[in-house]
């Protein structure tokens, strides 16, 4: 039965990955992240499938299990923080290479099969894979904590349905771990028994992780963020124009009133200075520069527009992205050469 199930599973992942990647090939992060694990998903079913068939394959779960965790920290930091901190890179590095060390020696991931815990882990395994999840966990409650507290992720309606879509996809993650936790320790002491075999515990997440997918919401289709996968794997160092003209100009970042030089750096994944130089050799402006040259165009459009005859000044100045009347002011004067004012009475 356990073969047909594996099998059945592994024709759904194919299945999803078609799905996935169907129309046009630009993805997201959130659906990168989802490709590989449905690929990853879906070999480890064929695996299953062939060990359930007789042909043994060696640490193929361990490793999967590893890729699957480390694939969903660093998704997490570029989703919310827009870049991988060295420290965890540093982590990840350091646990991996333990694992292949203990791989090396023999060393299997603990299990239940037939009602019976196999590959018992001495005290060290114990306090090394307890230390492992901690860690997993910790970083998942730190996205999850910067979600809720960081202002500048609610910038716009996306970011917003991708903030709350994202943490319903950690707290999902976290209450499936808390009762795997818990039927693992009843199931390993035999305190009560629901199933008794840890190949069931991978299909249920299997299997409700590719209905995920499947039925995940429409907006994750329609990504402002997205790339394509050539761009990925092409992807140079540095800042290139157009990621800046699209974060800039085509998601109209200079309106937000809160826009600074730090915050867009951090969106655009670059540093300060490296988004300063950049903007000094390839603009040839500095950032409060060209923020209010847009901010100025923009409102001299809404007056063009005649917006003026439905809104104050001061409320078309707002929808500029000024913060202030007297900034306004002095930044049309400088650009235009008039005042708002005499700017209406010259299009009459």
């Amino acid at each position: 039965m356990y073969s047909n199930i594996a099998f059945a599973i592994t024709l759904l992942g194919i299945f999803s990955i078609f799905e996935l990647s169907k129309g046009n090939q630009k993805f997201s992060l959130i659906k990168y992240h989802f490709l590989a694990r449905l690929i990853l998903l879906t070999a480890g079913s064929f695996f299953d499938y062939l060990e359930l068939a007789g042909y043994e394959i060696p640490y193929y779960r361990e490793i999967f299990k590893v890729i699957t965790a480390v694939l969903f920290v660093n998704m997490l930091f570029l989703i919310v923080v827009k870049k991988l901190p060295k420290l965890v890179i540093g982590v990840e590095i350091f646990f991996t290479l333990y694992f292949i060390i203990q791989f090396a020696n023999g060393f299997h991931l603990p299990n239940i099969k037939d009602g019976v815990l196999l590959n018992k882990p001495n005290l060290s395994q114990i306090i090394f894979i307890g230390a492992y999840i901690f860690l997993a966990v910790s970083a998942t409650i730190y996205n999850g904590l910067q979600l809720l507290t960081n202002k500048n992720f609610t910038i716009n309606l996306y970011e917003l349905k991708i903030k709350r879509w994202v943490l319903s996809y950690i707290i999902g993650l976290l209450v499936l771990a808390f009762i795997n936790l818990l039927l693992f320790i009843s199931l390993s002491k035999h305190t009560f028994v629901i199933y008794d075999d840890s190949m069931i515990n991978s299909f249920i997440h299997r299997f409700l992780f590719i209905l995920f997918v499947l039925f995940r919401p429409k907006f994750l289709d329609d990504d402002k963020y997205y790339i394509s996968f050539s761009q990925t794997l092409t992807k140079k160092n540095g800042l290139a124009f157009q990621d800046f003209e699209f974060i800039f100009y085509s998601n109209h970042y200079y309106l937000q009133p809160d826009a600074n030089i730090e915050d867009l750096a951090l969106k655009l994944n670059v540093s300060k200075n490296e988004l300063s130089n950049f903007l000094r050799d390839k603009i040839e402006e500095n950032f409060n520069e060209l923020l209010n040259k847009n901010r100025v165009e923009y409102l001299k459009e809404l007056l063009k527009a005649k917006k003026y005859e439905s809104f104050t000044i001061e409320a078309l100045s707002e929808m500029a992205g000024f913060n202030n009347r007297r900034s306004m002011y002095n930044a049309f004067n400088k650009y235009i050469g008039q005042t708002p004012t005499e700017f209406i009475q010259s299009l009459k």
